[in-house]
């Protein structure tokens, strides 16, 4: 585990961290959730009410990854859609909140098909903090405005723009810091 760099997003400073090896071993399988709802009948029309029924799948990939020093990492991914065998050679980016022991995968590079997987959901969430509790709170307020005065149909829509342009500020100050890591685990050789 490396350390790329550090970048102060808002109120909050990142460091982006890498790790590159070959894998040992992988493994990829998939996970599906069913779930139903409904059937019996209607006690007020005495109708049959109709069966609903949902799946999701979720692809999960598992490696292990040996760094040249020979330390050995594992790493897990779900809906990442990676591509990688026995052999290949791995770079994975990842990024925590300075002074958090765990961290989020922003992005995996196969320097032996010279694939990059993002995983830009992770990089947007990692660049905007969840939302204040003033900011949580003044919703609230509005959706009683609402309610009561009709002042919520002033005050939501303001809520709303302006933690829609932080949240954009945001993710354009990570952005260029996450492509610029991505753009050092590039430059590695493939075969070390």
């Amino acid at each position: 585990m490396a350390l790329l760099k550090t970048v102060t997003v808002g109120d909050r400073v990142i460091d982006l961290f890498t790790f590159h090896g070959e894998v040992l071993e992988e493994k990829k399988w998939a996970t599906t959730q069913v779930s139903g709802s409904g059937g019996g009948i209607n006690t007020g029309s005495g109708q049959p009410s109709p069966v609903t029924i949902t799946s999701s799948s979720t692809t999960h990939d598992q490696f292990f990854l040996r760094g040249d020093d020979g330390h050995e990492e594992a790493f897990e991914f779900a809906n990442a859609g990676l591509a990688l065998r026995k052999g290949h050679r791995m770079s994975i980016l990842w990024g925590t909140i300075k002074g958090n022991n765990s961290g989020t995968f922003l992005a995996v590079y196969n320097h032996t098909t010279s694939r990059l997987s993002e995983i830009p959901d992770s990089i947007n969430n990692l660049a905007v903090p969840p939302m204040p509790r003033a900011v949580l709170i003044g919703y609230v307020a509005g959706v009683f405005a609402i309610c009561f005065y009709g002042l919520g149909f002033i005050v939501l829509p303001v809520l709303f723009i302006l933690r829609s342009k932080r949240k954009k500020q945001l993710i354009a100050t990570f952005r260029p810091a996450v492509e610029a890591a991505i753009s050092q685990i590039r430059a590695i050789p493939p075969i070390i």
